[in-house]
């Protein structure tokens, strides 16, 4: 009895393999489940044509696709980030102390500043502040030649991906705004009168106003705005960036072979720590310390980000 049924379990594994009935054991039934079976069919080389849309922490953009061979395709596109801006402060400094220092109760106490503050609401009416207002904005876009790699046989889903992105050495910047060209002017007008002051003019005790975005060498770093008036931090980094990354595609519309959608984690490596420069030459990242406020926490996140996190979406289309 028990050979009788052993008999029968192997001959039905024998019919059911010869009807099929077994797919994962045929190549062209596996296929068939995942997306694009057409646009990766043997003899297929630069027949096909793919675009897509894609968005992520790189920005949005837009890529063509053609196939190299059954598990491989190369894509060109382009990238944009939209020009978020986040605005945050700088501080003053007088006769080389900063503006605003606190006791060990947390109170804030008199400095230099104050006395200059004071000189200049006597004399021209108007109040400085004690700090500028600095906005910063995104300036990424880059043209990007990427190949991806399907290294799964029976599985076209999951890919690996690797090129380069090709855009501005210039990724972000930061301006002083419209709304502190009065303290900068102020600045100035101070400044002027403290050089042509005698010896003994009361003002000459009150020190120079300069900026004072944080420390260099233990001691406190001072800047003077740019010739035009303007306070200037540009980020950089190399403008041919390679990319690696990994991700997986699946059909966007479950009946539609034609329609998908990927999804990818990657990073692209551009060449160390970015440089971020003061208008004067001062490198930030290297030269400055103990960056006080919002405007230090973003020069220390940059700072640590030896290359970019790229998180992306793309659906993609087959023309032809």
């Amino acid at each position: 009895m028990r050979k009788f049924i052993f008999v029968c379990l192997i001959s039905s594994l024998a019919i059911a393999v010869k009807a099929q009935y077994i797919p994962a054991f045929h190549e062209h039934a596996i296929i068939k489940k995942d997306p694009g079976t057409e646009y990766w069919s043997k003899g297929n080389t630069l027949k096909h044509l793919e675009v897509s849309l894609t968005a992520g922490t790189s920005g949005v953009g837009l890529d063509v696709a053609v196939p190299l061979c059954r598990f491989m395709q190369v894509r060109l596109g382009y990238d944009y980030m939209p020009q978020f801006k986040k605005s945050f402060s700088m501080n003053l400094a007088g006769n080389g102390m900063a503006a605003r220092q606190y006791n060990a109760q947390g109170n804030r106490i008199r400095t230099p500043f104050d006395n200059i503050q004071q000189y200049l609401l006597e004399q021209t009416g108007m109040e400085i502040d004690d700090h500028i207002m600095m906005t910063g904005k995104m300036n990424m876009h880059n043209a990007k030649l990427l190949v991806d790699i399907y290294p799964f046989k029976y599985n076209m889903h999951w890919h690996f991906t690797a090129g380069v992105y090709w855009g501005p050495g210039e990724f972000a910047q930061t301006e002083s705004t419209a709304d502190s060209e009065q303290t900068i002017v102020l600045m100035e007008e101070y400044n002027q009168t403290w050089e042509a002051a005698d010896a003994s003019d009361v003002i000459k005790g009150y020190g120079r106003l300069t900026l004072y975005p944080g420390d260099s060498g233990g001691k406190p770093y001072l800047a003077e705005p740019a010739a035009d008036g303007s306070v200037k931090i540009s980020v950089t980094s190399n403008a041919v960036k390679p990319y690696l990354g990994f991700g997986y595609t699946g059909r966007l519309v479950k009946t539609r072979d034609d329609w998908k959608v990927s999804a990818e984690i990657g990073a692209m490596i551009w060449g160390g720590t970015p440089t971020q420069r003061l208008h004067d030459g001062t490198n930030l990242s290297k030269d400055i310390t103990n960056i006080p406020g919002t405007f230090g926490n973003y020069v220390g996140i940059i700072k640590a980000l030896k290359v970019y996190p790229v998180l992306s979406v793309r659906f993609a289309k087959t023309i032809f």
